[in-house]
């Protein structure tokens, strides 16, 4: 299917104002009903982007500064240089956090991980070198909680109607959710969240867990395309999308990090001078702020496994077109 592993493809691709959709396969290799737009693909890391942005309203509100340190909010982080650690560190993954929280292969889960997971030990000092962290956004996720008092299912679901994104959930209907890996320990993945520190932490977490339509991530890109406004109105500043949009660190890899997204990552965007992030179960999106064109790739890659489902090429071609 377009050289794409796992069973379900959907695309939603904007370039010089002309728009192409296209949906392929079904939610699971054993399922004869054909994939329809309404079926919910776990984001996996995508989910970062919207916690990024419900971050981000924090601070054209005023009540979050990018550059105080968040230890008088939140204890994020352990050892030396931790109590600097700031919302930006976080945002960008120069935090020092480690990559995960592997505490939930002993078993452990809800509460407790999620304050071991936070408390984790820094690898480097902040500021000073870019570690892709889940640990990290599971800190802003925590953040987010702390300083509006609400869970963040409903911080992020206030987001989602502000973008238009009618369907993006934490609790898909399985009938509706595509099918992900087929795991020793829980089987077939479906209607639940994929990514494992996630599931064991048993409720919503800024990393991972939001499920959505080609739509719902075409509302995101579109919101910023359009210099912060959604289909329900503002939802970000323009100086909130330019730190979206603009390199605040360097990876080793090559690109640029702003803050929640990467900039011109040639690995899967190819040569589009884009910004935009990419999930573990198969999902994608990018934006040219330059040319206004965007694109949204939804795929299963990790079903019925994760292994050999290399699907860099496949998103290299396809975000190609893009200016």
């Amino acid at each position: 299917m377009n050289g794409a592993p796992g069973s379900a493809w959907a695309s939603l691709r904007s370039v010089a104002g002309i728009q192409e959709r296209l949906v392929l396969g079904s939610a699971s290799g054993d399922e004869r009903m054909p994939l329809t737009p309404e079926h919910l693909f776990d984001l996996a890391s995508l989910t970062k982007t919207f916690t990024t942005v419900a971050a981000l309203r924090l601070v054209d509100a005023g009540l979050v500064d990018l550059d105080e340190p968040v230890r008088p909010l939140l204890t994020v982080g352990a050892g030396d240089g931790a109590e600097r650690i700031t919302l930006r560190h976080l945002l960008t993954h120069t935090s020092g956090l480690p990559a995960e929280g592997g505490a939930w292969r002993s078993g452990l889960g809800g509460d407790d991980l999620g304050a071991r997971v936070v408390g984790s030990d820094l690898l480097a000092a902040p500021g000073t070198a870019h570690l892709y962290s889940d640990v990290g956004f599971i800190g802003v996720g925590a953040l987010v909680e702390h300083v509006t008092q609400r869970p963040l299912d409903a911080v992020i679901a206030e987001v989602a109607a502000r973008l238009g994104a009618s369907s993006l959930t934490w609790r898909p209907e399985p009938s509706l959710a595509v099918a992900t890996e087929v795991q020793p320990h829980r089987g077939l993945v479906r209607g639940e969240v994929h990514d494992e520190l996630a599931h064991a932490l048993g409720r919503p977490a800024g990393h991972a867990g939001l499920f959505g339509t080609a739509d719902d991530v075409a509302a995101l890109a579109r919101m910023i395309r359009d210099d912060g406004i959604g289909a329900g109105g503002r939802v970000l500043s323009a100086d909130g999308i330019r730190l979206m949009t603009t390199p605040a660190a360097t990876a080793d890899a090559g690109y640029g990090q702003a803050l929640g997204l990467r900039v011109r990552d040639a690995t899967w965007m190819g040569e589009a001078d884009a910004v935009g992030h990419t999930g573990f179960t198969g999902t994608a999106f990018a934006v040219s702020p330059r040319t206004s064109d965007f694109g949204v790739l939804l795929t299963n890659r990790v079903h019925p496994t994760r292994e050999g489902t290399d699907l860099s090429a496949v998103r290299r071609e396809f975000f190609s077109l893009l200016g």
